[in-house]
C-alpha cells in the first residue's frame, strides 16, 4: 500500500522521529479513538443529525490531521461542510469514502508499529 497517496510523508517522519517510543501509543490510541467514528456518521446521517455529523466529521479531521492523514483530514472536511450547511446529497458517498480511506490508513498505521 502507498503511503504517500494516504499521508504527508515528511510530517509523519517527523511525528515518529519527535515522538520516539510513544509513537506506537499514539497510533493505537488513534485507531481506538476512530473505529467507531465511521459508524458513527453512518449512524447520524441515517438519522439525519446534522449537528451530530458535523461534530463527529469535525473530530476525525482533526486527528487524522495531527497523523499527516491528509486525505483522510480532506474527505472528513467535506462531510463537515456538508453537515454543517444541513446538505445531505452526496453524503453516502463521502462517508463510504471516508471508511475506504480510513481502513487504508489504518492498515498503514499498524504496519508502522509491528
Amino acid at each position: 500500500m502507498d503511503k504517500n497517496a494516504h499521508f504527508d510523508i515528511e510530517a509523519l517522519a517527523m511525528l515518529e522521529e519527535i515522538m520516539e517510543d510513544e509513537f506506537s501509543e499514539l497510533i493505537q490510541v488513534f485507531i481506538i479513538d476512530s473505529d467507531p467514528r465511521v459508524p458513527a456518521m453512518q449512524s447520524a446521517f441515517d438519522e439525519r443529525n446534522a449537528l451530530l455529523l458535523k461534530e463527529i466529521a469535525h473530530s476525525f479531521k482533526g486527528a487524522s490531521s495531527n497523523l499527516s492523514a491528509l486525505p483522510l483530514a480532506e474527505v472528513c472536511f467535506n462531510i463537515e461542510q456538508k453537515a454543517r450547511d444541513v446538505d445531505f446529497d452526496g453524503m453516502q458517498s463521502l462517508i463510504s469514502e471516508t471508511d475506504v480511506e480510513y481502513q487504508s490508513v489504518k492498515t498503514i498505521l499498524l504496519s508502522l508499529i509491528k
